[in-house]
């Protein structure tokens, strides 16, 4: 043999005794590391940033009026997040009388998933319906708009601005 095949043979004794010494570590970071440069290189490991999800709410693009929304084309899905039926009658579509402690249960979310057309969300208090459009924005729900009485609704007029007072 010569110097060289026994240096790569010495090489290869060696690698194969750190291998044996080190076999559970490796057995247990190997898989983790795969696991991580797989999930870090998929396109959608993440939804959406906070940038993205806010746009709508500050171009008030999805908020809607009764008039508006009697106006869409296509299935509507209407959801009245208070316990009295009001203004939404005009609008034609499936309207499910939904109480909001009750919207994110998994079969309205699934309802709402699978909806086809936009989904509507109505109550007397505009927040309310915003919170709900957030958390169902959150979850990869789509086509949903805030319905109103008005477009000068008192609650979208104004920026949020926070309590200085509270340092």
């Amino acid at each position: 043999m010569s110097r060289r095949q026994k240096a790569e043979d010495k090489k290869k004794e060696s690698m194969m005794e750190l291998i044996k010494k080190y076999r559970l570590v490796i057995a247990v970071i190997l898989p983790i590391l795969i696991l991580v440069l797989f999930r870090s290189s998929g396109l959608n490991h993440f939804k959406n940033d906070a940038k993205k999800q806010a746009e709508p709410s500050v171009k008030q693009s999805n908020i809607m009026t009764i008039e508006q929304g009697g106006s869409l084309s296509g299935k509507n899905l209407i959801i009245n997040l208070d316990k009295e039926v009001s203004q939404i009658s005009k609008l034609t579509g499936d309207v499910h009388n939904i109480p909001a402690d009750s919207v994110l249960t998994k079969n309205y979310v699934t309802m709402i998933m699978k909806h086809d057309g936009p989904v509507l969300l109505f109550s007397l208090d505009p927040g309310l319906s915003a919170k709900i459009w957030m958390i169902l924005t959150q979850l990869g729900c789509r086509n949903i708009y805030i319905l109103t009485n008005s477009s000068d609704n008192e609650v979208f007029k104004y920026k949020f601005r926070p309590d200085t007072l509270l340092n």
